[in-house]
């Protein structure tokens, strides 16, 4: 590659002349012909411009570096393959390849970014102060670029020392966010191996704050025995992204609250297992010694019109209300311009319409979620083409949809998609997924051809590399031996939540080993207050586990609903799952991944 084998000091890539120098200015050679073959070179998607005179080679840098910053892709490659002819200093060529670094992650091409780095890394001992730090903050961002994020990370911590005030915030920022890509588990392993280093004690922050277990309380009494334990730590003195809002969250927190939830009827189980998942929260917080609003329950069922909640809610200076459950209910919240109150729902509207009412939180358990986190996964693990199963029905179809918009939009192909009724034998439907009775017929058909007895071992397709599947515990007990009866016993499959129970029965759960799954922490990981609510319950939490957790997130979310806000990319690490607020102010989950092995689930330790 020529721009990586050059020497600074050495001439351009090619021997470019006034002239021709000229002509490229104006535009009368393509630029194709002016590059054969340079693999560093930036793609020019625009065509050259006319230009009146020849600016400095300084003002041709200046001005590559602001199209690059103002995303002018077109103009940022002109510029930088103009500067590549153009008789630059060995000084000059250092800049040429950070900019080109830069303008390569800026456009996804992180093979070439990585070209011009390891030029750079070679002759780090010629660069200057600024350059060493464009050079360290584009190592970060490359890292990231490859989901590195602990190097990033390592690599933020070990320049921000040098840093200007130009580069420090947002390299401090950046650093942070790094951290927060990995799990807890992950920050406390590297806190360990990074004793009394600054580095350290950046990882000792990052998994207080991705403690799921620990209410608002708890979370600003950590971080505050950390800055007393830190204080000449740049992260006590700046504190990172919504750890800075805590203190005021806390004294400004809602202190009357009203909680609707249908407590009667046919929704009775559910919203009881809501409400008394909400309490426990309450009651641990108070046990604690913390501050707790003033609860007030409503029965749904027992309300004429949610506008005579909000007139009771009003009445008892509630400042929040939390519900309504029901789905049809929270849609016509939704279409409303304005609400009496605050509301964080638990459900979600259609997503029909652009804008909101102002307000209105929306908060649940959405499948979704969890079928675009699967898709996700599946891509990290090198899988492209899938096969689908579904149960048929409204339910079955609208998560397949947010599988397939995002599995598509990430770059993979579904080869066949199939929504299985609810049945005793799956093996039709799973052969008809798998071409199995394609191979069949097709034997069947040679056969007669030949006329002559012919040894046949059926086949399934060879155009899919794993499997889609969203079931209950006792479809998917019958659907994954179904598969490998039908030769695909070899096909990774991936689930949503649905197909565990909630609790470990690893000899009725065995035939689901190697399925990767996501489920919430709830269900995953080791919580007090999760052994406290299922030893309180006769028959423990079963099938409503969660929305025990649900109705523990609503509660904590009743103070923290600023905070997602006032930081869309923040998350807050809950029962549920990493909490996030979408721009129509709708609560995301991306929930823990995990692996059946010996009937077990098993967290994937790699995935973050």
């Amino acid at each position: 590659m020529r721009g990586n084998s050059l020497k600074v000091g050495t001439r351009p890539i090619w021997n470019s002349g006034p002239a021709l120098r000229r002509l490229l200015l104006l535009g009368l050679l393509p630029t194709a012909l002016l590059l054969p073959g340079c693999a560093t070179s930036p793609d020019v998607s625009e065509p050259l411009t006319a230009v009146d005179s020849q600016p400095s080679i300084a003002q041709q840098f200046d001005d590559a570096a602001q199209a690059l910053a103002s995303g002018e892709f077109g103009n940022a490659a002109m510029q930088l393959q103009l500067l590549q002819s153009a008789g630059l200093s060995p000084s000059q060529w250092l800049q040429w390849h950070l900019l080109s670094a830069d303008y390569a992650l800026q456009r996804g091409d992180s093979d070439k970014a990585g070209v011009h780095l390891s030029f750079l890394r070679d002759h780090s001992i010629s660069l200057d102060d600024d350059q060493q730090q464009q050079l360290g903050l584009l190592k970060a961002r490359w890292h990231e670029s490859q989901g590195q994020f602990f190097e990033a990370a390592r690599e933020r911590d070990f320049i921000s020392g040098t840093l200007s005030e130009r580069y420090w915030q947002q390299n401090h920022d950046a650093l942070w966010q790094s951290l927060l890509q990995l799990s807890e588990l992950q920050l406390l392993s590297w806190a360990e191996s990074f004793p009394d280093t600054r580095f350290g004690h950046w990882l000792q922050l990052a998994a207080i704050s991705k403690n799921s277990q620990l209410t608002l309380d708890e979370h600003l009494q950590q971080v505050e025995q950390w800055r007393l334990q830190n204080p000449m730590h740049p992260a006590a003195t700046t504190l990172p992204g919504s750890l800075a809002l805590l203190a005021d969250l806390a004294a400004n927190r809602p202190q009357q609250v009203t909680l609707l939830l249908p407590l009667s009827g046919p929704l009775a189980k559910s919203g009881s297992a809501v409400r008394d998942g909400f309490m426990a929260a309450y009651f641990e917080s108070l046990q604690k010694g913390f501050q707790t609003p003033v609860v007030q329950v409503l029965d749904s069922q027992t309300v004429n019109t949610i506008d005579d909640a909000y007139q009771q809610a009003l009445f008892n200076g509630s400042q929040l209300l939390v519900g309504p459950f029901n789905k049809l209910s929270v849609q016509a919240l939704q279409q409303r311009q304005q609400l009496p109150l605050p509301t964080l729902a638990l459900n979600y509207g259609e997503r029909d319409q652009e804008s909101v009412a102002a307000g209105l939180y929306q908060f649940g358990l959405a499948p979704e979620d969890e079928a675009r986190q699967i898709a996700e996964l599946a891509w990290q693990h090198g899988h492209r083409r899938a096969l689908a199963l579904v149960p048929q029905g409204s339910w079955g179809e609208r998560i397949y949809q947010a599988f397939e918009d995002h599995w598509l939009a990430l770059g993979g192909s579904i080869g066949e998609r199939r929504f299985y009724p609810r049945m005793k034998d799956y093996n039709p439907e799973v052969r008809a997924l798998l071409n199995v009775d394609d191979s069949q017929a097709r034997f069947k058909t040679m056969r007669q051809l030949l006329r002559r007895p012919a040894e046949f071992e059926p086949r399934r397709r060879q155009d899919a590399d794993w499997v889609f599947m969203v079931a209950l515990p006792q479809q998917a007990r019958q659907i994954t031996p179904t598969l490998a009866f039908n030769f695909a016993g070899d096909l990774p499959v991936y689930a949503t939540s649905h197909l565990y129970s909630g609790q470990p029965q690893p000899s009725k759960d065995r035939d689901l080993n190697g399925i990767h799954f996501c489920d919430i922490p709830w269900l995953l990981e080791a919580s007090a207050l999760h052994d406290n609510v299922e030893n309180s319950l006769r028959n423990g939490q079963g099938a409503y586990a969660r929305l025990y957790a649900m109705g523990v997130d609503a509660y904590r979310l009743v103070p923290r609903l600023r905070q997602l806000e006032a930081f869309p990319s923040s998350q807050l690490f809950a029962s549920t799952g990493a909490l996030s607020l979408d721009a129509q102010r709708r609560i995301h989950r991306q929930t823990s991944c995990s692996r059946f092995r010996a009937g077990r689930p098993e967290r994937l330790a790699s995935v973050q």
